[in-house]
């Protein structure tokens, strides 16, 4: 029934107006979920397209162009066999179809070969979108690019590839089991072992392969080391499938990790050391043979002691020398028993040994106790301590084929170090390449640092090893406070430590840390009960910046960190390429000065000491330089820190001695005025073995008298509590050798180790003698001394005294002896005899100063 009358007609006009109305928020609602549709597309990486069911492109979407096979224009309208190589084509229309049927799929991969030999993957996902018939349906193309991926993967399949390679090929048995004993995997090596296949083994336990109570004790040792946490050794023994004999094996077992950190099995490596222990058995039945055959041998065996006495002889060398009293050779040196013309040859040649740790061998005419003339072959060999050290000399009257052990398999070193549980150097190379690739991947920096602690041989070697191993651990701690949780502390061994710094934003953070560390260190280490201020050195390098290798990387950082050192220690350095000259430079110098001795390119300079009484010059100083033939005249700041660092220093410092004995020998012989030669002593070679010995042996060498030289001891030395210090000071005063410490006031000065010890001189510093005239706390500091070691009847000697008015400061307040170039620089021993006897002309001494006053 329809309204024609006048009163429907506004109803109606209100109806279209609300259809109309309606029409505009459909067409606006649709308009914004467009523009969000095309938003999304737009935002993501990938690229959608639209295809019908014959692969004809309908709609491409995408960001970047550059993904495009073809412009867009061009795909258009086109096929997948216009656009896609056959092969590619035709699996994209299989997909299509798979989808047809499905109405979506995923992970449809594909390859495209590029010109170049290598290929862009892509992955593909469809959604069918439903036409009006099934003719007018099209689907959705998702397609991803994951060329990289696919790298990725490659790259894990070869080197999973080459890992699984070298394990099956090596001749250890290796195997992982998971927590609860199960086979996860085994190589060739244990497969062949225990008889079976490895898909045989794979599933199985222990108790599939050995007899109960083999399988218990290989289960047992499974779960100790899983509750260590580390790395454990053990010995099993298990059937051999084949003969039915019991094998040894050597095992190293470590507990795996999954990526949080949950434990998920044992990794284990096995070694057949049964043969091993036979023929240890059979070396030891072997040395017992030795022994019989030496008390039997018609040779000659002997050996003796660092003091050239006999510790043992055997029958035939007793029968030859004495007859059957063999306790008359043992205890005696060559020159005491027998004795004769050829003894001191013989203690020559031994000594040698002793000295150069060096075999000799050498023929020795020499008569028997029947008066017979005879001739041996003389070998003689060295016997080491665990030190290293010289301990005796086996000597042996015809030949002797010298035993060799055979050095054991070396272990895997273990990835933490035992003293203060830090990764040692192992794990630290790992984490660096790691750290390495993660920051190359997120485009970060990341920090090397190498820490070396100052003065830490001082500390261990006088408070004893056991306080260095405490300071090393305390140490430890307060570098492992000092940085992030992901950061790495990590140790290398004596008191070296060095630090990986991942994700660092700016260089100034490395400098944050660095100075937090050496905050850190400025704070007392209380050790033994006493307060102990050690400093340490850091060195800095940077990835990229300064390199993207990692053993470059930690070269720097190590440059770096000497660098710091020689800049005065207690700072910390960045690498630079100049310190990798002064690197070259310093291996070329450790190199050149190892055979500086034998080319005789090492001399001795002696400074004058000069009586502040009446101006006599009544000793000297001895000081080591080093004339090289291309270099020069090397300063010893150049190199006496390199032999200290590389241990050279002892050999040195023998050698000194023995050429100061020598030139104090000649100067004081008969008729001359008496000149004290003064030796400086280092830390390594005061404590060395026996060191009154070696002073012993080379005064009677060089027949030089002990009264005749003063040995120079630091003043750090005087720390030692364990009595060693004490005794060999005590030992040398004993002998008849005067006592000086050098550099006193600068180190650990204390009036209860000049009372303690016997210490005969003070060497006043030089730093102190330059302030005596300009400074009143100077002088006055001067002046204490003078007056403390007059109270304790000590000598004191004033070290670089460069004008008159300090030598007269020094007369005046009853210094006994000045040194330095007031009087004359250190020169060559020829010169010294050039220089007047007596400074009193024109020098002041306080006998001219008491005819004055």
């Amino acid at each position: 029934m329809t309204r024609s009358n006048d009163n429907d007609r506004p109803l109606q006009r209100s109806a279209e107006m609300a259809d109309l109305t309606e029409c505009k928020y459909r067409e606006r609602d649709l308009r914004e979920a467009l523009e969000l549709v095309e938003g999304i597309i737009n935002a993501i990486p990938d690229v959608l397209f639209e295809v019908d069911r014959d692969g004809t492109y309908l709609n491409v979407w995408t960001k970047n162009p550059d993904m495009l096979a073809a412009p867009k224009e061009e795909l258009l309208g086109r096929t997948v066999h216009e656009v896609l190589p056959p092969e590619q084509a035709v699996d994209a229309l299989k997909a299509i179809a798979e989808a047809d049927e499905k109405g979506v799929t995923y992970g449809n991969i594909f390859s495209i070969p590029l010109p170049d030999g290598e290929c862009l993957w892509f992955e593909h996902s469809l959604a069918k979108k439903p036409g009006s018939t099934p003719s007018a349906d099209t689907f959705l193309v998702l397609s991803r690019d994951i060329t990289e991926r696919k790298q990725v993967e490659h790259a894990l399949d070869e080197t999973r590839t080459r890992l699984l390679s070298v394990v099956q090929a090596i001749p250890d048995m290796v195997w992982l089991k998971d927590v609860e004993g199960i086979f996860l995997f085994c190589n060739q090596a244990f497969a062949q072992a225990v008889g079976k296949r490895e898909a045989e083994v794979v599933g199985g336990t222990d108790y599939d392969l050995f007899e109960p109570e083999e399988a218990a004790c290989c289960r047992e040792s499974d779960r100790a080391a899983m509750e260590a946490g580390r790395l454990c050794l053990d010995e099993e023994w298990i059937t051999h499938h084949l003969t039915g004999q019991p094998v040894l094996l050597e095992t190293r077992k470590v507990p795996v990790f999954n990526a949080h950190g949950r434990m998920t099995g044992v990794l284990g490596v096995g070694c057949d050391i049964t043969e091993r222990k036979r023929m240890q058995s059979a070396l030891a039945a072997r040395e017992r043979e030795f022994r019989t055959l030496v008390e039997h041998s018609p040779d000659m065996v002997a050996r003796y002691d660092r003091d050239l006495r006999r510790l043992y002889v055997n029958p035939a060398f007793a029968a030859t020398l004495v007859g059957d009293d063999m306790a008359a050779l043992l205890g005696k040196t060559p020159s005491e028993c027998p004795g004769g013309s050829y003894a001191s040859i013989y203690e020559q040649n031994m000594s040698e040994v002793f000295e150069t740790a060096k075999g000799r061998e050498f023929e020795m005419t020499w008569k028997d106790r029947s008066g017979r003339e005879l001739c041996h072959l003389v070998r003689m060999t060295p016997e080491f301590a665990e030190d290293g050290s010289v301990e005796s000399v086996l000597m042996v009257g015809r030949d002797i084929t010298e035993l060799s052990d055979s050095r054991q398999k070396i272990h895997r070193m273990a990835f933490y170090d035992s003293l203060t549980s830090l990764p040692n150097r192992a794990l630290f190379n790992d984490r660096l390449q790691q750290m390495i690739v993660d920051a190359s991947w997120h485009g970060q920096m990341a920090g090397v640092m190498l820490i070396d602690m100052d003065q830490f041989k001082a500390v261990n070697d006088t408070m004893g090893h056991a306080v260095g191993d405490e300071l090393l651990r305390e140490a430890a701690a307060r570098l492992s406070a000092c940085v992030r949780s992901y950061d790495t502390v990590a140790r290398f061994g004596g008191d070296e430590f060095a630090i990986l710094l991942p994700e660092v934003r700016h260089g100034d953070d490395l400098a944050r840390i660095a100075d937090k560390i050496l905050g850190k260190f400025e704070e007392c280490f209380l050790l033994d009960g006493r307060e102990v201020f050690v400093s340490c050195s850091i060195g800095i390098a940077v990835y990229p910046d300064d390199s993207s290798d990692a053993g470059d990387l930690v070269k720097y950082a190590d440059a770096a960190m000497y660098f710091a050192k020689r800049s005065g220690r207690n700072n910390f350095r960045y690498y630079s390429k100049d310190l990798t000259a002064s690197a070259k430079q310093r291996l070329t110098l450790e190199s050149e000065l190892r055979r500086a001795a034998e080319r005789m390119e090492l001399e001795l300079h002696y400074q004058p000491k000069v009586s502040l009484d009446d101006g006599a010059m009544v000793g000297s100083e001895a000081l080591l330089r080093w004339c090289h033939p291309r270099l020069g005249m090397v300063p010893p700041t150049q190199f006496i820190q390199i032999a200290e660092d590389t241990g050279l220093i002892v050999d040195l410092g023998q050698w000194v001695l023995r050429e100061a004995c020598r030139t104090a020998a000649k100067w004081n012989a008969a008729g001359m005025a008496p000149h004290k030669v003064a030796i400086n002593l280092s830390a390594r070679q005061f404590q060395s073995q026996n060191l009154a010995g070696v002073v012993a042996d080379i005064l009677n060498d060089t027949a030089c008298r002990p009264e005749w030289i003063e040995l120079e001891i630091t003043e750090s030395l005087l720390l030692d509590d364990n009595g060693k210090t004490l005794d060999a000071l005590s030992e040398l005063r004993s002998m008849g050798v005067s006592i000086a410490i050098d550099d006193f006031g600068t180190g650990y000065s204390a009036l209860s180790y000049l009372a303690r010890f016997p210490i005969d001189t003070l060497k006043i510093d030089r730093s102190f003698i330059q302030s005596v005239i300009t400074d009143h706390y100077g002088a006055e500091l001067v002046k204490a001394i003078l007056s403390i070691a007059r109270s304790l009847g000590q000598q004191v000697v004033a070290e670089g005294v460069e004008t008159i008015e300090q030598a007269a400061f020094l007369a005046a307040h009853g210094c006994q002896l000045a040194q330095g170039f007031l009087y004359s620089k250190p020169m060559p021993e020829a010169e010294i005899a050039a220089l007047p006897r007596n400074f009193s002309d024109g020098y002041p001494t306080s006998k001219a100063l008491n005819l004055e006053g």
